[in-house]
């Protein structure tokens, strides 16, 4: 009887050692299954600089692409899409109508901010321009780097927001002799040193480990920023450098009329393309003003160059509207960098993606849903009365935890006051009036400056929403706010952040003497 209940419980136990087996091998084989997904429809899983370690160890896939390729390398496994933003609900769900009490941040509060801004300008006086005086953000790591495009981003900035161009002299000098320092170096990846994403502060050398190369959008965003100074000290009458500025201008536009098509970064320096909306409309405008510039330093053969190039660009751009909205690129289409384009993009005598275009006002319908259901503090702020929304970077984005940004709200904001001011003398059909209370819930038949000040309301809301998640700080901006309380988190006084906001109360300004103008006249 005991020889039976051992042999019986041997088999027990080789039985259950074979299901074991056969339960880890489905197990594996299933997990190795979910993994293999066809490039085409990998989502990313990762973050900036993500290792295959971290990859797995959050249950993702991992599997490099080739290089220069645009597919993730971490990614989510089949049938589990990753973090979504849900059903979209009903634009009412986050209405943005509010009745402006006034300006969004008074003149002191303005001042400070403008003192955290120029601290990180024009670093020990060598030029450079911190992202972020902030050596550990969290995921993000260290950020006291001069990256390329935020130099560009918050030099242009500065000197559109200036009281006058005399101003920021010092500062464009020095920013000056920084670029000519960083252009004429070599460099060390293989790639055109006018790419590279980063430099160290304050010698100005290449940053030499891993990171998201080429940068394509640099160039042309820094070419905007000299050239438009150039033009802006020609103007007050001053020639004496225009032949030096340009000579840097056309050191990076040269770069872009050649390969405006190459394979890149986008924005957020996590996947490649070569047909990003953000790139392509930010180097339109580049081309734009070096044309200005090359024409003013009597070179009218290459200003002829970039505005036939400018054409060529302009051609590919209407492919980015999907009758709904203006995807940034096949492979990450619900992206901010399209609203961010907007305004960057943005220049004098354009028509192109006009404020008050069905396409830009499609874009901002389609990103107030997915915003509105993605994050748990605008459905909080709504419910407690607090005006606005607050935007983050793209559908499912999963950078530490996926937040709303300082940044992008802001972008938010001066697009919406760009808005109000055209909106005052512009005639609005019936089909962009409906997009108008879609995106901003106003009252019907508004025209002129009652339409005008109705949305200077909705930029005014968006605005006090930040306000609500920074007073307690000082006024102090990090990168980013809690996608579940609003808390500030990331990087702090990141520079671009403070840049935004300043050109979005610029353009607040622009819109209050708009509707006091149409407010004046005479019917």
């Amino acid at each position: 009887l005991r020889l039976a209940l051992v042999l019986a419980q041997a088999k027990f136990v080789v039985s259950q050692r074979a299901d074991m087996k056969l339960f880890l091998s489905a197990f594996l084989a299933a997990s190795a299954d979910q993994c293999d997904v066809a490039e085409e429809q990998r989502s990313d899983c990762g973050f900036v600089g993500v290792t295959q370690d971290q990859c797995e160890s959050k249950g993702c896939c991992w599997k490099e692409a080739g290089q220069g390729s645009s597919v993730p390398w971490c990614y989510n496994k089949g049938g589990s899409p990753g973090p979504s933003p849900g059903p979209s609900p009903a634009p009412s769900s986050c209405p943005l109508k509010y009745e402006s009490k006034g300006a969004p941040f008074s003149e002191a509060e303005m001042s400070k901010i403008s003192g955290y801004y120029n601290a990180n300008l024009d670093i020990n006086g060598s030029g450079a321009v911190v992202a972020a005086p902030d050596h550990n953000t969290g995921p993000g790591g260290d950020y006291y780097f001069h990256w390329e495009r935020d130099g560009g981003l918050s030099m242009h900035a500065l000197l559109a927001t200036a009281s006058s161009v005399s101003a920021v002299d010092e500062k464009f000098q020095h920013y000056i002799t920084w670029v000519k320092k960083v252009q004429g170096q070599q460099d060390p990846h293989g790639i055109d040193v006018r790419l590279e994403p980063k430099y160290n502060i304050p010698d100005g050398t290449i940053f030499d480990g891993s990171w998201c190369r080429p940068q394509t959008d640099g160039p042309g965003l820094r070419a905007r920023a000299l050239a438009d100074y150039a033009m802006a000290k020609v103007a007050a009458g001053d020639k004496s450098q225009t032949s030096a500025i340009y000579d840097a201008v056309k050191h990076d536009l040269e770069w872009v009329v050649a390969n405006w098509q190459q394979n890149g970064c986008d924005l957020w320096e996590e996947i490649q393309s070569n047909d990003f909306f953000w790139g392509r409309y930010t180097m339109r405008a580049g081309l734009n003003a070096g044309a200005a510039l090359a024409d003013e330093a009597g070179d009218s053969a290459t200003a002829s160059s970039y505005r036939s190039v400018m054409k060529d660009i302009e051609a590919t751009l209407g492919n980015h509207y999907t009758g709904s909205f203006v995807f940034e690129a096949q492979n990450r289409q619900k992206d901010t960098a399209v609203i961010e384009a907007f305004n960057d993009g943005d220049f004098d005598g354009n028509t192109m993606f006009a404020p008050l275009s069905k396409e830009v006002l499609g874009t901002v319908v389609t990103l107030n849903e997915l915003f509105c259901s993605t994050y748990d503090i605008n459905q909080k702020d709504t419910a407690a009365g607090v005006p606005g929304i607050l935007y983050g970077r793209y559908e499912g984005d999963s950078y530490d935890g996926g937040n709303p940004w300082v940044l992008l709200t802001a972008t938010l904001a001066q697009l919406i006051y760009r808005q109000a001011a055209a909106a005052t003398t512009a005639t609005v059909d019936q089909a962009t009036y409906a997009l108008l209370q879609q995106a901003y819930s106003i009252d019907a038949g508004l025209t002129g400056a009652a339409l005008g000040s109705a949305l200077m309301g909705a930029g005014d809301g968006v605005l006090m929403r930040i306000r609500k998640h920074v007073e307690a700080d000082d006024f102090h901006m990090k990168e980013q706010l809690s996608r579940t309380d609003g808390s500030q988190t990331s990087a702090k006084d990141l520079t671009w952040g403070y840049a935004n906001i300043l050109k979005a109360m610029k353009a607040r300004k622009d819109a209050t003497a708009a509707v006091g103008l149409a407010s004046s006249v005479i019917v």
